[in-house]
This record gives C-alpha cells, sequence and structure tokens, in this order.
C-alpha cells in the first residue's frame, strides 16, 4: 500500500516544488521509500513527474522501489495496492518470455500492461490505483480498481492533469483553489460524504471505481474516462441455474480462496475483531486456510450497550488468536479528535471508529489487517433489505392515495428521523435504489435547502433523482440493493473513511468480501436466498455457520459504533458548542450558523429521535474547511 501523485502538463511554476509537496502530504502513507521520475517537456511531448510513498509490504528489497521502469525504459509506473493473483499473472508472463528482476506485484502489473495496454484490467484480482507512462509517447493511462478500494483523485485544465492518493495532496501541490464545491457540499449534508465523483473541492474529481483516464500529449491534454468493469456488477449470468447447497458450498470455498489471497504478506497481519458475523467470519476461514496464530484486535467501551468485548472474546478464544483489547473512553477520544478529523481526507461523518483501532494495531507491530467490510453489502445485512421488499408492496397503491398518506403522516406523527424517512419512502417510486437513498439519507433535501443560504446552493439540494434499475437488477429486488449499497454507501463512505483513517497510521486494510471474484459469484445468486424469516445473512450463515459459535450466528446485528450520543451531551458538548457559536466560519462555508445551532439544540432535546450524527456531521465539515482554509 502506498501513496501516489503525478503531473502532467505545461506553463506550471516550478513543478518539482508542487510535486515535492504533494509527496510530502502522502509520506503517512507510505514511510518506508519514496521516489521520483521526472520526463521534462519536448517538441514531441509533454512534461510529466511522478511521485511514489512506499509502505513495503511485498518484496521488501530495493527491488520494489518505484517510479519503477520497464528494462527497456519503455513504461515507467506508480501503483498503490495489490494485485492478489500476481503469481498465477507472473506465471503467464514468464511463458510469453518476459524476464522479471523483482518479486513484486509492481512489477508484474507492468509487465502485463507493456503486453495488454489498458485491457489488462480485464486479468486483475485486488485492489489498485495506478498510473503508467508510456515513455516513447509521452501517454499516460489512470486505473483505479473496480469496487472502489483504493482512491484516485485528479484535477484537470486544457493545460495540466494532475492526481494522488489524496484529495489532500492534491491541494498541497499549491496548483489548485481551495474553493468548496457547491455540489459537494449539499452531497456532504444529504448523506454524511461527498458521492463520487464529486469531492467536497471544485474542480477535483475522484476517478470512479472501475474507470480509467488516459491522458495524452496534445497541447490541450485530451483526456478520456473509460469504464471497464461496470458491466459484470449488474449482467454476470455465469452461476444461472445453480441449486442452492451447490452454490452454498461453492461459496464457502470462493470465500476461502480470497481469505487465503488476501493474506499474501512479507510483514505481520491480523484482523480486526468487533465480534460480529462478519468479522469473526474472516477470522474463522483464516484458521481454516492457515496454520499461523493470527493477533486479533477489537474496540472496547465502558458503555456496555456499545460493546461487543464478550462476542469478540468468544471467537478470539474458539480460534486462539492473540486477542488485544482497544479500551476507548470519552477521555481518549477526546484527546484523539483532533488528529482524527486532521486524517480524513474528505469531511465525513463515520471513520473516527476506524482511526481507533488502525492506531492500536499499527503501534502493535502490524502492518496490514484484515476487515469483514462488505459483507453485509453482499449478504443482505442491512434493514434497507428488508424495506426495499416492503417498499415494493407500498408502490402498488395508487400514487395519489400515497402522497395523501404521506402529507398526513408527516404532519400528524412526524417526531423522528426515522418517521420522515418512512414518509419519504411512503411517496417514492419504491425502486431499490430509493429505499438506498432515503435510508442513507443524513438531511432531507427540505433541512439542506433550510440550513444553507445562498441561491446556488438551494438548487443544488434538488433531490438525487433515481436511476432506473440495470436490466439484470431490475427482477431482483435484493440485488438491486446490494448493487446501490456497494456503489453508494460502501464506496462513498465506508471504504473511503477506512483507507484514509488507517493509512494515517500507515496501516494497509484488505477487504476479502469484496474480492471481485466474490462479489461476481454473489451477485449472480437469487437474492432471495440471501433473505428469509428472523435469520441474519443466512446465505453467509450457511456457507460458514459450522466454524462459528452458534451464539454468533443467532446474535442480532449490532453496528459498530462509538457511544458518540452519551459523549456528545458531556465531555465533547463544549467542543461542539464552541464551534456552533463561530458564525463567521459556517457562513464562510455557505451555512447558517441559526439552522447549525437549531439542528444541534433539536438534538440535545430528543438525541434518541434526531440521532447524533446530524449535529457531528456539521462539527466536523466546520472544523475540516477551517483546517485547510477551504471556503465557498
Amino acid at each position: 500500500m502506498c501513496g501516489i501523485a503525478g503531473i502532467i502538463g505545461s506553463h506550471v511554476a516550478d513543478p518539482e516544488a508542487c510535486l515535492a509537496r504533494m509527496s510530502n502530504a502522502l509520506r503517512h502513507r507510505g514511510p518506508d521509500d519514496h521516489g521520483v521520475s521526472i520526463w521534462p517537456a519536448t517538441n514531441q511531448l509533454t512534461y510529466a513527474a511522478f511521485a511514489h510513498r512506499r509502505l513495503s509490504i511485498i518484496d521488501l528489497s530495493a527491488a520494489g522501489h518505484q517510479p519503477m521502469t520497464t528494462q527497456d525504459g519503455r513504461f515507467s509506473i506508480i501503483f498503490n495496492g495489490e494485485i492478489y493473483n500476481y503469481r498465477t499473472l507472473r506465471r503467464e508472463l514468464e511463458t510469453e518470455g518476459v524476464a522479471f528482476h523483482s518479486h513484486s506485484d509492481t512489477e508484474v502489473l507492468l509487465q502485463l500492461y507493456a503486453r495488454r495496454g489498458g485491457d489488462c484490467l480485464r486479468w486483475l484480482r485486488g485492489m489498485f490505483a495506478f498510473a503508467i507512462r508510456n515513455n516513447e509517447t509521452g501517454e499516460v493511462f489512470v486505473a483505479r480498481d473496480p469496487l472502489g478500494i483504493k482512491p484516485l483523485y485528479y484535477y484537470k485544465t486544457k493545460e495540466l492533469f494532475t492526481f494522488a492518493s489524496e484529495l489532500r495532496a492534491l491541494l498541497a501541490s499549491g496548483l489548485i483553489p481551495r474553493r468548496l464545491n457547491p455540489a459537494g457540499l449539499v452531497s456532504y449534508l444529504q448523506t454524511g460524504s461527498v458521492s463520487g465523483p464529486a469531492t467536497i473541492i471544485q474542480n477535483i474529481r475522484l476517478l470512479p471505481p472501475g474507470h480509467s483516464v488516459t491522458v495524452k500529449h496534445d497541447s490541450d491534454l485530451d483526456s478520456v474516462e473509460n469504464s471497464y468493469t461496470g458491466d459484470w456488477m449488474v449482467n454476470w449470468t455465469g452461476w444461472a441455474g445453480l441449486k442452492r447447497d451447490a452454490a452454498v458450498e461453492a461459496l464457502r470455498e470462493a470465500l476461502k480462496e480470497s481469505v487465503r489471497i488476501h493474506l499474501e504478506s512479507d510483514v505481520p497481519l491480523g484482523p480486526f475483531l468487533s465480534g460480529g458475523m462478519d468479522s469473526s467470519a474472516i477470522v474463522a476461514l483464516m484458521s481454516a486456510v492457515t496454520k499461523q496464530r493470527p493477533r486479533t484486535f477489537s474496540v472496547v467501551f465502558d458503555e456496555e450497550r456499545f460493546s461487543e468485548a464478550r462476542y469478540a472474546r468468544q471467537v478470539a478464544t474458539k480460534f486462539g488468536t492473540e486477542h488485544h483489547e482497544i479500551l476507548l473512553g470519552e477521555e481518549q477520544l477526546f484527546k484523539m479528535l483532533p488528529a482524527a478529523v486532521a486524517a480524513e481526507d474528505q469531511p465525513t461523518m463515520d471513520g473516527i471508529n476506524t482511526f481507533v483501532v488502525s492506531k492500536a494495531v499499527r503501534e502493535s507491530g502490524i502492518t496490514v489487517a484484515l476487515s469483514g467490510l462488505g459483507g453485509d453489502e453482499l449478504f443482505a445485512g442491512y434493514p434497507t433489505f428488508r424495506r426495499a421488499v416492503h417498499l415494493q408492496s407500498i408502490a402498488r397503491v395508487p400514487g395519489s392515495v400515497r402522497q395523501g398518506i404521506s402529507f398526513l403522516g408527516q404532519r400528524v406523527w412526524n417526531r423522528s428521523r426515522q418517521q420522515d424517512k418512512l414518509w419519504q419512502l411512503v411517496r417514492s417510486n419504491g425502486s431499490a435504489q430509493v429505499a438506498c437513498t432515503v435510508s442513507r439519507q443524513l438531511l432531507s433535501d427540505d433541512e439542506v435547502r433550510s440550513l444553507v443560504f445562498k441561491n446556488g446552493l438551494q438548487s443544488c439540494a434538488n433531490g438525487n433523482g433515481h436511476a432506473s434499475e440495470a436490466p439484470v437488477l431490475a427482477s431482483d429486488t435484493i440485488n438491486a440493493v446490494s448493487f446501490w449499497e456497494l456503489s453508494g454507501y460502501m464506496a462513498n463512505t465506508l471504504l473511503r473513511d477506512t483507507d484514509s483513517m488507517s493509512m494515517a497510521h500507515s496501516l494497509e486494510v484488505r477487504v476479502p468480501f469484496i474480492d471481485v471474484e466474490v462479489v461476481k459469484f454473489v451477485l449472480a445468486l437469487p437474492g432471495a436466498w440471501k433473505i428469509d424469516g428472523g435469520r441474519q445473512k443466512p446465505l453467509l450463515q450457511d456457507a460458514i455457520g459450522d466454524l462459528l459459535p452458534p451464539e454468533i450466528m443467532n446474535r442480532p446485528k449490532m453496528g459498530f459504533t462509538l457511544p458518540f450520543q452519551d459523549w456528545m451531551q458531556s465531555r465533547l458538548r463544549d467542543e461542539i458548542e464552541t464551534s456552533f457559536r463561530d458564525d463567521q466560519q459556517f457562513e464562510s462555508i455557505g451555512l447558517r450558523p441559526d439552522g447549525v445551532r437549531e439542528v444541534w439544540r433539536q438534538f440535545l432535546r430528543r438525541p434518541e429521535s434526531i440521532g447524533w450524527s446530524r449535529p457531528w456531521a456539521l462539527y466536523v465539515l466546520s472544523r475540516w474547511c477551517q483546517q485547510h482554509q477551504v471556503t465557498l
């Protein structure tokens, strides 16, 4: 895992200094090594420069140094991520006569591109963001993995294309105005994170998952985005007709294989263990494919209703792990809060929990951690899945009737965020995307419009729009919800927070559940197999249930959430109220100070009904913009 950055173009004053600032901003992502390659402009080729920060995971020797160039000098690469099938790819390339000079997956990727070009992406199994320069033509190819596990941001004008692993690195270049993106701001208010490809900064874009950009050497730096993986997520039918028992058996083997290849590492590795089904499954599968005794890590709280400590201990005992508990209290969080907010690459209402556990894991000597992230999205673990099924039945009622019921309900019975969402769902078109959008909503469009004070911002808060479902998924509500959760909440919040918060401590986090082959397989199975009666994630249970204690499999779902609701009414209260009294700061980012304080007052009056996430998101937004000197 690493950090990458690049500058391509002309008319940049002191580009080497700009690149150096970008590289320094990425140092936490790769403290083990760094490198720079510069290609001066010529009459035929545009100026280009690559920078790399290395966190050594595979092949710790100097042979893995980047930027890496082929022996013939034709291609150069900077790469962030892991290619889990690199050994297989290497053997195939060796049969074609390719000679390798390292044991790294980076060199395999570079040689694969040298022979397949952009089509190489179809062979990759891993998490990645990379850039490769054709040193003969000056063309640069930039790509990102199909699930969006690794980020890549870019900024483009007719004379400049610059990119980096983090948005903050682009800001550090000094080439980009620190202006708040109105659409990004509204997106953040609606969901608690900015939905890609927009970002919180105007004119900085996030390369969408499964996309590539080819930057040519023309004077206007013509760049073209190319999607290469969207089709398999919605149209794969390779497992059609498979019986459920056979599918369960095949799923178990697919999960074991995924965990096995995710263990490839030349440095110490250990899994997160919350005590929930997903993280427990990773530990169980890990024990099934390796004899090594893993070190496991859990965050625990004094507040009993938030703590899953006893479940995590039970799993750790069963598999004989070296278990570590990280006790997090209000005072410890308060001390870590400035560093945690500073670690956010974009403002987010989530992610502090990952910051805490990542810090402890890295300090214990672990460099690579395994996470159960993605299990809920794939195996119908969220309430959204059942909600979407019920919503389809409601959608059969005539629209005028539903509108009337919603109108009445919002005025008579609407004293909580959940009730408000219910009435939005009642009057909706009933699609899976709507179910996901409303379920993940932080502030409604009406609330956003009342919170912002500029017309340009208000016009952005006009609803998210609801595109039609993909052809294959349209007839399968459960799989449609999986698709929207994978491409929405997971990609825009969970994966982004996991990357920035773990890499803040130079920790690589791997996610075996969303291996491309596992996702392809599970999305092709009937959604009805993934939801039944009162069982949580029945398909996953049937595949790995015999490996885990029944108490783990049968317990109610409990999300990994910090006790913010309690802490924001005690130790954190003064900090938040001080922030909310800064009228000038909120006005500088386009928000009404009185509206912000009203959200806070509502929370203090009815914390259970209003929820902690709304005032917390506003606090984080203010602090992040203030820290990075970002204004509207």
